[in-house]
This record gives structure tokens, sequence and C-alpha cells, in this order.
């Protein structure tokens, strides 16, 4: 279960909309406010102490906003001289235990981009706790627009069926929340026809295995799909009708970008994957596999990443 939650804030636009969101996700009885006060890498001398205070006061409209909605508030100011700011965002996160990490694509910066920013790149890098990236789309009245009651609608849950991979899905099964999960696996291997078409059969019979093991746990709506990165693709498992489809898949480049766009097809609500997979053991750098960081990175929907467990 989620219940104790860690936003970082900076006190900009899109985190007045996390604020918001984390107190409306079911569940969630804690939240713990972080702001963190960085010295800037090209002053030579810094004192903390009234930019501490400035946050502090920051901080109090938050904390009233999430107290009115019932819940548990904690707040923590830090100063950090050197360790950059993913790194106190992950240290206050295992301090506070937190099940979940809230943070935004885009902070205080003037270019309002898909892409993300640095601080959230990093803590998606090497963070350790459960992360989710909000994402908001801005209406033309400049607006931003809120998304949180329906972040678990249309969940797209990508899946490569190994034990490492099936983290998104664990969660989704013991929390309950979605409405309707559409689980995507991508082939990205196979010289011939043959092969992609026989890696193609047995990813859909272990998609059907999921699918009718989230049936068995939650009553929700479970699609499935099977993709390849040379052939095409076929959507069925509707309902327990099977249905199939096959078109030629266009130019891309990699298995992110068919995860990616299939989130905009399908207006995926949120995007829930692990943050490895059959690959994850040989990212030896961070915590996190590329194609989950490419994903994290790059996409114009929410991202649950759920951390995989490394076997020692």
């Amino acid at each position: 279960m989620i219940e104790k939650v860690l936003v970082a804030t900076d006190f900009s636009k899109d985190a007045e909309k996390i604020v918001e969101c984390a107190g409306e996700i079911p569940g969630i009885k804690e939240v713990v406010l972080l702001n963190v006060v960085w010295k800037d890498q090209l002053a030579r001398s810094w004192s903390p102490g009234d930019d501490l205070a400035k946050s502090k006061a920051e901080i109090e409209g938050p904390i009233k906003k999430l107290e009115g909605m019932g819940l548990k508030v904690k707040a923590r100011v830090e100063a950090s001289q050197e360790a950059p700011e993913y790194k106190v965002i992950d240290r206050i996160a295992n301090e506070e235990n937190a099940d979940l990490v809230i943070v935004g694509a885009r902070g205080k910066s003037r270019f309002r981009t898909w892409v993300l920013g640095s601080v959230s790149t990093n803590v998606l890098r090497y963070g350790t706790r459960n992360l989710l990236i909000m994402r908001y789309k801005v209406v033309e009245s400049g607006e931003i627009e809120k998304i949180c009651p329906t972040l678990f609608s249309n969940v797209l849950c990508p899946v490569d069926f190994s034990e490492v991979g099936m983290g998104a899905v664990n969660l989704l099964k013991d929390l309950g929340l979605a409405t309707s999960v559409h689980l995507l696996s991508v082939i990205a291997k196979g010289e011939t026809a043959e092969e992609i078409e026989a890696r193609m059969k047995d990813a859909e019979t272990k998609l059907d295995a999921i699918k009718n093991e989230l049936l068995s746990k939650v009553k929700i709506n479970v699609t499935t799909e099977v993709a390849s990165t040379k052939a095409g693709f076929r959507t069925y498992g509707v309902g327990g009708l099977a249905s199939s489809k096959g078109s030629a898949t266009p130019e891309i480049k990699g298995v992110e970008e068919i995860i990616i766009s299939k989130a905009e097809e399908t207006n995926a609500s949120l995007i829930a994957l692990s943050s490895g997979g059959k690959g994850y053991l040989d990212e030896a750098d961070s915590g996190i596999g590329s194609i989950a960081f490419d994903v994290g990175r790059k996409a114009s929907r929410p991202v649950l990443v759920v951390r995989a467990k490394k076997r020692v």
C-alpha cells in the first residue's frame, strides 16, 4: 500500500498541483513536504539562514492545504551546501521511509517542455524509492490542468516478464486503484518473421496469465497487447473476448518510443513500469534500466516507476 509519500516542492505552479494531487490519491495518510535550499555553485560563500526562513514561511501554505484534506503533514526544509538536491531528496525519503516520492517534471524554469528537469532526472536515475513523476497539460487560459482524480483511470503497464520487471504489475494489483489497465509487451528481438511471430505468441500467452491473475484479485478492465519493433502488433483480451489487429509498425527507434507512442494512442492517464527489466542486473551505474529511464524522461504522461530490487 501507499500510505506515506514524500513531495519534493520548489513552490512553483507545478509544485502546487503536485501537493493537491498527493492529497487526492486514495489510501495516503501522511505527506512529507520537502524543500531543499541549495547553494548556488557560482557563489563563493553562502549563509543559508535567510533562504531557510523564506522556505519555512512559503511551506506553510501547502501544509494548511494538505491538513485541510485530513492528512497528517510533516514539513522538512533542508539546506545543502555540498550534496546535490536529488541526493537530499533520496536521503530524506529513506529517513522517512516514504512509500512513494512525487516530483514534478519541471521546476521554476521558464521553459515549459515535457523533457524532465535536471533534479527530477537525477531522482529518476539514482533514487531508491518508488517514484511518481507528475506531468500536466497547460490549457488555453494558461492554467495547469488538474488530472489527479483520474490518475489511475487508464494505466498503461509495460512488462517484459522478468522477475524484476513485474514490480509495477504487482503494485497495481496490491493497490487496487486502477480502473483500467492496458498490459503491453514489446518484442525487440528476432531475426526472422517466424522467430518474431513465435516470440509474440509466447508473449500473448504470458500476458493472458498476468491478466487472469489481475482479474482474480481486482475487478478492473484489463486489455493486452503485443508489439514488435520489427513487426506488426495485436491487441486482444477485452472482457474475455479475443480480437486482434495487425499493421506495419512505423519506423520507431526503440522500445521506449513504442511505449510512449502507445500511451498517446490509448490516452493513458499514467504509465506504470518497473525500474528494471531483463537487462537490469547489468546496469551498474544507476538504479534504473535504460528503457524505464527514457520513458520517465521523455513521456508526456505521468510516469510511476516501481523500483526493482536487485538480487545480491
